[in-house]
């Protein structure tokens, strides 16, 4: 096989490899920081390709074990190996911050679960391959040099990060560094932290009053020749982790305690003859009490345990990926689809709820619940488990709080109109993909007392909207529907959105049909009538006689409308025009027709047009962006995969496939240097024509658009689509396809599924086979018998 077809999507900084699994980066200076984020579900680290990042626990938000700030420019902050050369006394970085040594060879692969850092500089080449133990709140640094040159060398390894133990945001660190107590022992060859002070109130609701309730570890796996916790004798007076002190010194300063500014480094010598290799292990980790840290950190500086450990990492991830695969023509869908867009969901958005444009530490209550679908083909129990987790943070009166941290539980309640709206919402895609109807009998607790079953906590989310409608038959948007930005519009609980009665109409339409199930027919003739009051009102009152209306303002005015000076047209109320199925045929042609003349780009679909450029305080803070920056114009990525969800339905075909190839993140590998975001995770936004860096991608990792752009390229292009009584086969693909295939693990069923597109159509379904045998209908029957079943298509 040649070098070229080994390497997938090559840009001047990187590639994928053949098989899609791995990125690849070559170059260290990336236009932005590349980075994985790598969780098990509970333990989570954040690594640059040059060795940035951090470590936290449960969320970074409330628990971030070591010590970083945002900047996406020097990428400055990491947990760090230095090597010394004793004969010269040069010295450099494993990875290639901070010393930034033009290396001779540089290599970053990015994998699922792991990273492995590759650098050659003075004739020593190293590896470093960092990566999370499943199930075990640690991480495992595993250190290989190889001695290239033709004389014995002698190195020192000098480990570097600085403790955090608690709250993320350690603005005041000279209050915070006061309670680590951070000792060394010898039986470990390492540190055991602790921290007197987390910055969470305790029981009682006092401040400053409860210990940190983790032991924090950092080990390796040889006797160290000496160590140091003190930021101030490592990295010396007025000098930085560029050049420190402790390069100058032969042995580390060995002070420890409860005095310093808490740090942690282990001083390692080896000797390496010429062409000879050797391995050492570290480990860094919070464990819940100091008997787990002694055991873990034990456990995994032994080479043989942190062998299996990686191993048992391919395992963790392998049903989470491997359930649903597909092979295409499109290498850019195979790639995102089956690997990156599931990790991408899975780890960083639902588990790591970090990466480096934003840290949230906690769930949105709409966020979050869409990310679980990710969920649906391979481990549903995990999205049904979200499900419920959400439904406990209702109150009674329907209401839900807009976001809560995980540990804390702290969050606000909200006035963001849709956001209880995706609990039924996500509740019907869950029935229809595992016709678990059992769980809507589940009984879970409200936030204010009591406790009901999850059908009555979705019933009573629908039930306050219908509380909150204007007397034109319109709900009311409150502090802001989807598009948080409209956060004045409705502030005085006058402002309308008809976007949101097209997402009302939508749930409507469907749970219909759970009302008959459970028999709550009276709720079912209820959910029919304000079905019909808005499709009336919504085309009565929010059309603008080319496009829907976006909203109106507690004082009447219209905002997406051809009379505004800014933001003319709107993309949510006219893509979901068609989704939800308020608008008419005429109606919704014309409304693709105005997003293909206002909204389609060079790079996707903007979310506005044209974009604010003046502060409008009766909108919000999406006029306080600069033009063409994430919603004010830009592409929002998350509203863009609903675009290509319209266009499908009203058999644009060709077009929904432009829009999806336009925000494809492969598919910019081309242009790479205007782009500068990572080629193989989603950005949240790109921007938009307004913003002199058109093109720019940005907000990566931590998007929910990853769930829906693997949603759409599965369910609405290739066109396999739960439904109650089992899977659709409904494909919108490039009519120069020969066909396709699929393997989809459904309700406990796996389909083996190859389309045949020999016609050269964009869609229809000739013929439909099950192991051999024609169906007379479009759809894939629910089998549920635990077999393997072949499927065949054709299309025609």
């Amino acid at each position: 096989m040649s070098l070229s077809e080994e390497r997938l999507f090559v840009n001047k900084y990187g590639y994928f490899t053949a098989d899609g699994k791995e990125y690849v980066i070559t170059d260290p200076k990336t236009p932005r920081p590349w980075i994985n984020v790598i969780s098990n579900g509970d333990y989570s680290l954040l690594l640059s390709q040059n060795g940035g990042g951090y470590s936290w626990r449960g969320n970074a938000e409330e628990n971030r074990l070591t010590r970083s700030f945002q900047d996406v420019i020097k990428d400055n902050w990491g947990k760090y190996i230095y090597l010394r050369d004793e004969g010269s006394g040069d010295f450099w970085s494993v990875g290639w911050k901070p010393v930034c040594r033009e290396p001779e060879f540089f290599e970053t692969r990015h994998g699922i679960g792991y990273s492995v850092l590759t650098q050659q500089v003075n004739q020593i080449k190293t590896g470093l391959t960092i990566f999370v133990v499943p199930e075990q709140p640690v991480e495992v640094w595993e250190l290989t040099l190889l001695n290239t040159g033709k004389r014995e060398r002698i190195l020192n390894l000098f480990t570097y990060l600085e403790w955090n133990l608690g709250i993320g945001a350690d603005n005041q660190r000279e209050f915070s560094k006061i309670f680590i107590e951070n000792n060394y022992h010898a039986d470990i060859n390492g540190f055991i932290t602790s921290k007197y002070n987390w910055g969470l109130q305790n029981e009682k609701g006092q401040p400053n009053n409860r210990n940190w309730e983790y032991t924090a570890f950092h080990t390796v796996s040889a006797p160290p020749l000496s160590y140091d916790g003190d930021k101030e004798s490592f990295v010396g007076m007025y000098r930085d982790q560029q050049a420190p002190q402790a390069m100058d010194v032969k042995l580390l300063a060995r002070n420890t305690g409860r005095f310093g500014d808490a740090i942690a480094s282990l001083q390692n010598e080896i000797t390496l003859r010429p062409g000879a290799s050797k391995t050492i292990v570290y480990t860094l980790g919070a464990a819940d009490r100091r008997e787990q840290a002694l055991e873990l950190a034990g456990r995994y500086s032994d080479l043989k345990q942190a062998g299996k450990a990686l191993a048992q990492v391919k395992d963790f991830w392998r049903p989470l990926l491997e359930s649903e695969r597909i092979q295409t023509p499109d290498q850019a869908m195979n790639v995102m689809t089956n690997t990156w867009l599931k990790y991408q969901t899975i780890s960083c958005r639902l588990w790591g709820k970090a990466a480096f444009y934003q840290v949230s530490g906690g769930y949105g209550f709409r966020d979050q619940l869409q990310d679980s679908q990710i969920f649906f083909s391979s481990k549903p129990e995990l999205a049904k488990k979200q499900l419920l987790l959400h439904a406990g943070k209702q109150k009674q009166d329907g209401t839900v709080l807009h976001w809560w941290l995980t540990i804390s539980g702290e969050g606000p309640e909200t006035n963001c109109s849709d956001d209880l709206l995706w609990l039924p919402y996500i509740t019907i895609n869950y029935l229809k993909e595992t016709a678990d109807f059992t769980i809507l009998e589940q009984v879970v607790p409200y936030l204010d007392g009591g406790a009901d079953t999850l059908y009555e906590h979705c019933r009573r989310a629908i039930t306050r909207v219908f509380q909150r409608f204007s007397p034109r038959g319109i709900p009311l948007i409150g502090e802001s529907d989807w598009n948080d930005g409209l956060s004045a519009v409705g502030w005085e609980w006058r402002g309308e959105s008809f976007w949101l009665g097209q997402f009302l109409y939508k749930i409507l339409t469907e749970f219909k049909y759970i009302t008959t199930v459970v028999k709550d027919n009276s709720f079912g003739e209820e959910c029919s009538a304000v079905r019909d009051l808005l499709k009336e009102s919504i085309n009565k009152y929010g059309w603008d006689g080319d496009w829907y209306l976006q909203a109106t303002t507690d004082d009447g005015l219209e905002l997406g409308s051809k009379e505004n000076e800014e933001g003319w047209i709107y993309l949510n109320p006219q893509i979901w025009a068609i989704i939800s199925g308020i608008a008419d045929d005429e109606r919704a042609e014309r409304c693709l027709d105005a997003v293909e003349e206002y909204l389609h780009r060079d790079y996707g679909t903007l979310l506005l047009y044209p974009a604010y450029s003046k502060v409008r305080e009766d909108i919000g803070y999406i006029s306080r962006y600069a033009p063409g920056l994430r919603e004010n114009g830009g592409v929002y990525t998350h509203a863009a995969t609903w675009a290509i969800i319209a266009y499908i339905m009203r058999d644009r075909t060709e077009k929904a496939l432009e829009i999806y190839r336009k925000i494809c993140p492969p598919n910019r590998s081309a242009g790479i240097d205007q782009y500068k975001a990572e080629p193989y995770a989603v950005p949240g936004n790109t921007d938009g024509p307004q913003s002199p860096h058109f093109g720019k991608g940005s907000w990566t990792w931590y998007t929910g658009s990853a769930q829906w752009l693997h949603r759409v390229a599965v369910q609405w292009i290739l066109g396999i689509r739960p439904d109650y009584q089992g899977l659709i086969i409904d494909p919108h693909i490039p009519a120069n396809w020969n066909g396709f295939k699929v393997t989809r693990q459904f309700r406990n069923t796996v389909y083996q599924i190859t389309v045949d597109n020999q016609a050269h159509i964009n869609s229809g379904v000739k013929e439909l086979y099950l192991d051999g045998q024609k169906l007379s209908v479009s759809f894939l029957p629910d089998l549920n018998d635990r077999k393997e079943h072949t499927v065949r298509v054709i299309m025609g």
